[in-house]
């Protein structure tokens, strides 16, 4: 038996995670290497999973990693996912604010659009630049992360047939669908994929590997306090039908799972196909989220949700 911590081997395995993990000098529950977290409500099934990365467990650091999840009202949803920046200094600890100032922003904001995703994008970055008292150059940069944010708003259909909005809460007569529509935000290389009937659908441009003249990657803060920015947040919609999935992954998930077509992507969307039915608990999703692959040594959070059928 392989003395790391390693969950399922998909392609082939790396030897960084047959080390024992160390023990940190300093650990707690607010940076654990290890969360899981999930629930059910009438209208949502949520799961979430963030391991640390060999790179950071074997030199006795924290994952880097954060994730959130609000739900406002009936029949609404939001979704947030950051990647601290390791050679920020700082971020790990941006992440972590990152995703809590859209978290609240997310929880009063009256609009569910993409320009709602943007707002949220900005809120997250001032939140980074006001972190430290006395401002001085280069500061704010060391809380760098990335940022995704998914808007889920679930959609019921009427006994005649015609789609009808679940903001408010009410429900069509006669039943649903249990799909839902899904408007998203991102700045950076943390993504977002529809995961419906076992196949896999990017919602945002992936990365063009072949470029090499893109190697970097935007990060919040955002430079300045103005709007200006505000455009280098990419956003974009999807539907989902009944039984799929919207999944919020940082790179450490979804670099292996696009280059992984015959062992990363169905090994992940299997196991996925038990969330709805609640048979997938968090501790499993997490057991899997640290699976063993070469090369493959990043943190990794995965956030995934499933519209429910009313009834």
């Amino acid at each position: 038996m392989s003395p790391g911590w390693a969950g399922p081997t998909w392609g082939e395995p790396s030897p960084a995670t047959d080390a024992p993990v160390p023990v940190r000098a300093r650990a707690c529950a607010p940076v654990a290497n290890y969360r899981a977290d999930g629930g059910q409500s009438a209208d949502f099934v949520v799961l979430a999973a963030s391991v640390a990365g060999a790179a950071h467990r074997l030199v006795g650091r924290r994952c880097e990693d954060s994730y959130a999840w609000v739900r406002p009202g009936p029949g609404r949803l939001g979704l947030i996912v950051a990647d601290g920046v390791s050679t920020a200094g700082r971020g790990g600890e941006g992440a972590d604010l990152a995703v809590g100032a859209a978290a609240r922003y997310v929880s009063g904001c009256g609009d569910w659009d993409e320009l709602a995703c943007r707002a949220a994008a900005r809120r997250a970055s001032d939140e980074l630049s006001s972190a430290i008292a006395v401002p001085a150059p280069g500061t704010a940069a060391a809380l760098s992360t990335t940022f995704v944010v998914a808007l889920v708003t679930a959609r019921t259909v009427g006994v005649d047939g015609a789609d009808e909005d679940d903001r408010a809460g009410g429900r069509g007569v006669g039943g649903g669908d249990g799909g839902a529509d899904v408007v998203l935000g991102r700045v950076g290389d943390s993504t977002a994929f529809r995961l419906a009937e076992g196949v896999w659908q990017e919602l945002f441009l992936p990365p063009d590997n072949d470029d090499l003249r893109h190697t970097a990657t935007d990060v919040l803060p955002f430079s300045n306090q103005g709007d200006g920015d505000a455009t280098r947040v990419e956003t974009g919609s999807a539907h989902l039908p009944r039984g799929a999935a919207i999944v919020l992954l940082t790179d450490g998930i979804a670099d292996p799972l696009r280059d992984g077509p015959a062992t990363v992507a169905p090994a992940l969307a299997e196991l996925l196909r038990a969330g709805p039915s609640g048979r997938l608990s968090p501790l499993s999703l997490a057991a899997a989220a640290d699976f063993s692959r070469r090369g493959c040594q990043d943190d990794r959070t995965i956030l995934a949700a499933w519209p429910r059928p009313p009834g």
